[in-house]
């Protein structure tokens, strides 16, 4: 398994590794910069963490969040090519109260569920807000928190899941990575008591010194997996979540000593760019789109043309996952009601199924 080593293994590390390279120099008045520096990396903790080899077994896991939109859209998937779908999502009150969906939406809710056992996969629920505020109030309060944890026990018992993902997007402070654990240790406990499956969402690391902050190093060994926001990236090119943005991702959850097992890369199913499209309406503009990650002329549902369109296409989904099934333990699709369903050859969810059985979706060779 992969761990951070204790405390007290690294200063030694650390302090060894500062006296054996300067003994032999120790007569030499160079010898005490280096000295010095190996040091104050012991005291401000700025060395990489030390991981142990990762051995642990992987279970890769074809995931994806389906919300309710306006069109319905649960008869068009194919539930049999994912091992967890996460409804998306449950609100969430600063007193602890969630927000259930109601009338229709609750129906669909429901068949979300059905649909998924009847398909042999795990039904999960992802609760919260746009804003993070919700839950820091929660977390910081005893009443709050124990409110939260009872609901959320209900939720799981009135609608069988089998399974909680907390939304908070995303902790960035000391203070909020204290309350962050503080409310991820309820639920594993709730969770682990209830035989279900728990899951977080983190951001990419794109900016490191506010992830390492808000999700400490207790936090991380909690959840049974972790979903990674690769999203809305442009780290290494103007192109939103592009393969490389992936792989700087996954490698920051990695060096952050979590096994691989747990990591799950999140993939987009819209664009970024002139417009915030799905990738059903990009592709049903123009079949050829779904085998590109950048499209112009694209007329959107709305009858507006745009002429600046980037997300991932067939290939870059197909790049996802195979880098995946090599670094991390599965894949999400951040909205599979954004999929294009009229022919599976075009789907990302058939792509996605497809590279996770070692196939390979042949569409756009």
């Amino acid at each position: 398994m992969k761990t951070i080593l204790p405390t007290n293994k690294l200063f030694a590390n650390k302090l060894i590794k500062a006296f054996a390279f300067c003994f032999p120099l120790f007569f030499l008045a160079a010898c005490d910069n280096q000295t010095s520096e190996l040091l104050d990396d012991i005291w401000d903790g700025s060395e990489d963490d030390v991981c142990e080899e990762d051995v642990t077994s992987v279970d890769f896991k074809q995931i994806a969040y389906w919300s309710i939109s306006d069109e319905e859209t649960l008869d068009d998937i194919d539930f049999t090519k994912l091992t967890h779908v996460i409804y998306n999502k449950i609100g969430v009150e600063s007193n602890g109260n969630l927000i259930l969906p109601t009338g229709e939406d609750l129906d669909e809710f429901k068949e979300m569920i059905d649909l998924a056992h009847t398909s042999n996969i795990y039904a999960m629920a992802s609760i919260g807000n746009a804003s993070d505020s919700a839950f820091n109030s929660i977390a910081g309060n005893t009443t709050a928190l124990n409110d939260f944890i009872a609901n959320v026990e209900n939720l799981i018992k009135d609608y069988d899941l089998d399974g909680i993902d907390i939304n908070w997007q995303f902790p960035t402070t000391d203070d909020e990575g204290d309350l962050f654990e503080d409310l991820v240790k309820e639920v594993s406990d709730l969770t682990t008591d209830q035989g279900v499956l728990f899951s977080y969402v983190v951001d990419s690391g794109e900016d490191d010194d506010a992830t390492d902050q808000g999700v400490q190093e207790d936090a991380l060994g909690y959840p049974d997996f972790v979903n990674v926001m690769a999203l809305n990236t442009t780290d290494n090119d103007e192109l939103h979540s592009s393969l490389e943005d992936a792989k700087e991702a996954i490698t920051y959850w990695t060096n952050r000593c979590v096994v691989k097992n747990k990591i799950v890369l999140a993939i987009p199913v819209y664009s970024q760019g002139d417009a915030v499209l799905d990738f059903n309406d990009i592709v049903s503009d123009d079949l050829d789109n779904a085998c590109v990650d950048e499209a112009t002329n694209v007329e959107g549902p709305s009858g507006n043309i745009y002429d600046n369109i980037n997300y991932n296409g067939i290939a870059t989904v197909i790049a996802k996952t195979a880098y995946a099934q090599t670094k991390a333990g599965g894949v999400i699709l951040n909205a599979v009601n954004q999929d294009y369903v009229e022919d599976a050859d075009y789907s990302l969810l058939n792509t996605m199924y497809l590279q996770s059985i070692y196939q390979s979706n042949t569409i756009c060779d």
